[in-house]
């Protein structure tokens, strides 16, 4: 019930969708240390709060930003790995994995100074390292699979570790993704 002088709140469109766009334009031009709530607010033209009620802290709006984008990439590679090989689906992965982190490359340096860091990073290494074996558990034959779920597992921590670390090329891990294959 509204009392005479009481407005109804401001509607504002879109806001969730408009802060990830202008969060994610701030984090690939800026960095991480760049991009904060009260900037994407100001840019939005709303106030910061409004924004908290949307994201409670600037990592979760730049997790918010980045899981977007990892899905659509995930959406990718379901749609173009669908009878790859297992070893050209670990190429994919590899790519894949290589162009989001040089996406963010700003962005995941300035974050790896920040305390929260190291927890955040273990919560989704596990769930990145299973997202990407699920897709290489796919792919396998069952010689490939034989000898227990050890080996897509393997296959998708040299996937991220070295697809992410923006030095290695796939040929340098080709060797031994055959020879784990065999």
């Amino acid at each position: 019930m509204f009392i005479k002088g009481d407005s109804m709140p401001k509607i504002i469109e879109n806001v969730r969708e408009r802060a990830i766009a202008e969060a994610r334009e701030v984090l690939t031009r800026d960095g991480y240390a760049a991009m904060t709530v009260r900037r994407v607010a100001k840019d939005l033209d709303i106030a910061p709060a409004t924004l908290y009620n949307y994201f409670p802290s600037k990592e979760h709006l730049a997790a918010c930003v980045m899981l977007e984008d990892w899905r659509e990439l995930t959406r990718v590679i379901e749609e173009r790995s669908s009878g790859l090989s297992a070893e050209d689906t670990v190429r994919a992965l590899f790519d894949t994995v290589r162009r989001f982190t040089e996406k963010y490359a700003l962005s995941w340096s300035q974050y790896g100074t920040e305390a929260s860091a190291t927890p955040m990073r273990k919560r989704y290494h596990s769930v990145l390292v299973e997202q990407l074996a699920g897709y290489i558990r796919a792919a396998m034959t069952p010689e490939e699979s034989g000898s227990g779920p050890w080996r897509p597992l393997f296959l998708a921590e040299l996937v991220l570790r070295f697809g992410s670390d923006g030095v290695s090329v796939y040929e340098d891990l080709e060797p031994a993704v055959k020879k784990i294959l065999d």
